[in-house]
């Protein structure tokens, strides 16, 4: 009888744990996300400041569209629809709205790929997630 509540209270305990563990997993993978596409941040305003084409003065105007690596570095494309060489796809989901770098990414499903536009007007840029 004392071995039977044992197992009991371990697969009760075990049952509690498992919802737990899978949410800690995920919120890791959205972190990671995060992180990631911070990187592709940093790495596509580095390309448009170092980009011969650039003007300080705003000599140069429309937008550069770019999508996320696997490696963290960012691809330049003439669309938004052609993709990279080797494009990254987000491990997490998460139903929240999200602010990467101080832009909004909004919320994104597992297995998303990541694209920036930089609007060479007015300098801001644009996180899409999907």
């Amino acid at each position: 009888m004392e071995m039977l509540i044992v197992v009991a209270i371990i697969a009760i305990l075990i049952a509690i744990a498992i919802p737990t563990f899978a949410s800690s997993l995920n919120k890791a993978r959205v972190a990671t996300d995060e992180a990631n596409i911070r990187s592709g941040y940093a790495s596509v305003m580095t390309d448009v400041l170092t980009d011969d084409n650039y003007s300080v003065e705003g000599g140069t105007t429309g937008e550069a569209t770019y999508k996320l690596n696997k490696d963290g570095s960012v691809t330049k494309v003439a669309t938004a629809d052609q993709e990279a060489a080797d494009p990254y796809t987000t491990v997490g989901k998460t139903d929240t709205a999200t602010k990467v770098a101080g832009v909004d990414a909004g919320p994104w499903d597992k297995g998303a790929g990541v694209t920036y536009v930089y609007d060479y007007s007015d300098g801001s840029i644009t996180i899409t997630v999907a």
